[in-house]
């Protein structure tokens, strides 16, 4: 008895990784570094094309051996893709918290000091963080976004383990 389960388990195992259709992935690695940044079908990119130099940005909805197709753009071969952009997500951060701050914070401190009749109403204290966190906010959206240049150092691939796809 025991016999045959294991032998239904693996066969159910064996049937299954027929059924497993791996997907291609888009691969932005710089050699000597162990961290690689992965793009999936269904993710978000952007690139400038080399031909025309616009900057597309969308989807991923078609990725074949050499190419990848957006959502609303057209089909481009990796060779003709010159940078990819990434947004840094800890700068998202620090720019959203000084738009918070600006929209939240002063209006709160401004009404308190009016319901509480202090004087004067915008402190140098309220000036101090809003002015800090504004710049924070400021230089954060500088460096926001980081340009990957394809070539030296920067390489894109497409790494396929699974069978050919056909568009």
């Amino acid at each position: 008895m025991r016999q045959l389960l294991i032998s239904i388990f693996l066969s159910m195992a064996l049937l299954a990784i027929n059924y497993v259709n791996a997907q291609p992935n888009l691969v932005l690695s710089k050699p000597g570094v162990p961290r690689h940044i992965y793009y999936h079908l269904g993710d978000r990119i952007s690139y400038q094309d080399k031909s025309t130099g616009y900057k597309h940005s969308g989807i991923i909805y078609i990725m074949t051996d050499s190419t990848i197709e957006l959502d609303h753009a057209p089909r481009i071969n990796i060779n003709n893709i010159r940078v990819i952009y990434r947004k840094r997500p800890f700068l998202m951060q620090a720019a959203g918290s000084g738009i918070v701050v600006l929209g939240v914070y002063f209006p709160v401190s401004v009404l308190n000091r009016v319901f509480n009749k202090e004087y004067p109403i915008v402190n140098n204290d309220i000036l101090i963080v809003e002015g800090s966190m504004l710049a924070v906010s400021g230089i954060s959206w500088l460096f926001l976004t980081r340009h990957y240049r394809i070539g030296y150092p920067w390489k894109l691939q497409i790494l396929d383990f699974g069978h050919p796809v056909y568009n």
